[in-house]
Formats: structure tokens, sequence, C-alpha cells
């Protein structure tokens, strides 16, 4: 049995992060052996992690890393149980560290891979010794990577906090607009644009009919509602000046009669412009709906959006312009907009 002095157990502490007593008990039970210790303390925080599974994971943080190239892009959430440990230099390095996993031998069994740093042992093991060393439940809810095609590039934008990140790819014609700082640049404007504003597609066309068929509903519905409301509000006010027209012809006051007869006949008159305005919109009540229809668009669609640096330019206008000055067409190929908690565990 190899001794177990306060150095030993301090360089034991400091190779797995565990805690002072548990790194003991271990050297104890492996005799002394360093290495057994490590596998005990490995196997304790399975089971650590096994108890604090049940606990929900939906705090956390986006991390990506792209390319020099600019030809691929990978995103990744890592989700831990408290914004307090979200914001922990330990916590931000392991989000860094496990997309750059990704970004090095792809997204797919990630958790199963051999880990870049040490290919002895799996993904999955070392997130298992940062549950030991961070005392949370931590999770890898999502993971996705972009891949150029053709001659396109890759950008990817996280937003302050890291709460909010999105991946983008750019359609263009040649390499060299896609090595130009300026592509680079509209790229990354365009990924702060679905940040700011929430784009969820890049055109009208993309969105399915489903979609559109609902919102064609609920465009109809509003209509009518608003104008049955209008219609219920000028009759709402008729009948209150009429119940005080009846107080008042009761009492005699002669000036107040006429003053609430006057007031009854021009809301009588605006209930009968409110029935009216009803029927107009039903009459027309196809362009009203394809108008509303129209402004879901402009929000929902990026190229529709209103740029958030210049409110007078859409992102179509800015696309325009840029094929303008690099002499070829630049398209907005596709987008992700990941935020924190959206796929928390259950």
């Amino acid at each position: 049995m190899s001794a177990i002095t306060a150095q030993t157990v301090n360089d034991l502490r400091q190779r797995t992060g565990a805690g002072l007593m548990d790194c003991k008990k271990a050297l104890t039970e492996a005799n002394g052996d360093m290495e057994r210790a490590v596998e005990i303390l490995r196997i304790k925080g399975v089971a650590t992690r096994n108890k604090k599974a049940d606990r929900k994971a939906s705090e956390g943080v986006l991390a990506v890393r792209i390319s020099d190239d600019g030809r691929s892009a990978t995103l990744l959430e890592l989700n831990c149980e408290t914004d307090f440990v979200a914001k922990n230099e330990a916590f931000l390095a392991l989000s860094q560290d496990l997309v750059k996993q990704a970004s090095l031998k792809g997204v797919d069994g990630l958790l199963e891979q051999p880990y870049h740093a040490d290919s002895s042992r799996k993904v999955n093991d070392f997130l298992n010794d940062q549950v030991t060393k961070i005392g949370e439940n931590l999770k890898v809810s999502r993971v996705l990577r972009f891949d150029a095609t053709g001659t396109g590039r890759v950008s990817a934008y996280v937003h302050t906090g890291a709460k909010i990140a999105v991946l983008l790819e750019l359609g263009l014609k040649s390499a060299g607009a896609a090595s130009n700082p300026e592509v680079a640049d509209l790229a990354r404007n365009l990924a702060m644009q679905v940040v700011a504003n929430n784009a969820r597609f890049v055109r009208r066309d993309e969105v399915p009919a489903e979609v559109v068929a609902k919102e064609k509903e609920i465009a109809a519905e509003f209509t009518k509602s608003e104008a049955d409301k209008a219609i219920a509000e000028a009759q709402r006010v008729v009948e209150d000046y009429k119940g005080q027209l009846a107080e008042q012809k009761a009492s005699g006051n002669a000036e107040a009669v006429a003053e609430l007869e006057k007031r009854i006949a021009v809301s009588e008159k605006q209930a009968a412009a409110a029935e009216a305005r009803k029927k107009s919109q039903l009459s027309n009540l196809e362009k009203i709906v394809s108008g509303r229809v129209d402004k879901f668009f402009a929000e929902a669609c990026l190229l529709e959006q209103v740029y958030f640096r210049e409110t007078d330019k859409k992102i179509s206008d800015l696309l325009a312009a840029a094929k303008t000055r690099l002499g070829e067409e630049v398209t907005v190929v596709r987008f992700v907009r990941f935020q924190v908690g959206e796929t928390a565990a259950e």
C-alpha cells in the first residue's frame, strides 16, 4: 500500500476537482493507488450525475466555433441547473471545449466520441468528471454544425450573455467573394439581425402552408372581432346615455335632457357607422387578411425585415447593395437561432 499523505490527497484533488474528504476516502479504498482512486472518483461522479439528472438543467450557455476559412461553424448548447454556474469560468471553458470537440470530430454521437484531449476516454466520461467538479447536472442539449455548400461561407453570432446564438450560411458564386472581408461582415450582421428580430424563415416561400393558413385564419377572426367590439362599444354608449336620459326626465331637468338627446343622436350615428364599417370590412375581408399576412411575413421572414442598423432599409435591400458592390449575387441559404432553455431537460 502506497503512503497516503496530505500531498497525495491534494494531488488527487487538483487532478479531479473532487472534495478533500472524497479524495482521502478514494485513496484509502484504492490502497494509495492514484489511478485507481481517480477511477473510483469517476465512478462516484457517474453516480452523482445520475442522482442529479433528475434535476432540471434549463440554464446554461451557447458556444460557437468558426473555422478560420469561414467554411464551417459549430453551435452547442450546454445546460446546467443555475444561472450562477452558467456564469462560472469553469463552466464557460467547458462549453468552449465541447464545441471544439464537435468542430474537430463532428456532431454525431458527440458524447460517445473519443475525447480530443485524451483519446483513451470518451467525451461522456470527461463530462461526468465536470459534474463532480462543478456540482450540478450538466447536459449537452443540442449541437449543430453548418458546412458551407459550393463557394459559400458561414458565420455565427453569440449575443451578450451567451443565451441566444445564430448560425447563418451565405451563398456566393466565387471563392474570391467568399473570402472577402466585406462578405464576412455582412454575414455577421445578418446573424445579428436574426438575433435582434427573431426571424423564423429566410423568405416567404419557405413558410409552411399550414402556418400561412393559420395566420389567415387568425387575421380573419381578428378583423371580425375588432369590428364586433367597435359595434358593441358604440351600442354600449347609446344605452348608457339612454339610461341617463330616463333619470333626467324623471328629475325634470330639461337642459340635461336636451343635451343627452343630442348625445344619443350622435352615438346612434356612430353605432350605425360601426355597422357599416363591419359590412365594408367583410366585403373586403380577403384584401384585409392579405395585408395582415403580409405584415406577418415582414416580421417572420429575414429578407423582408427592416435592417436593425438602418431602419430605412430591408434585408433584401442590403443584399442587393452587396450584389452591386461585389458584382455577384449574395443569398441567404439558411440560418438557425438557438435560445438557452428551448429544449430544457424534462
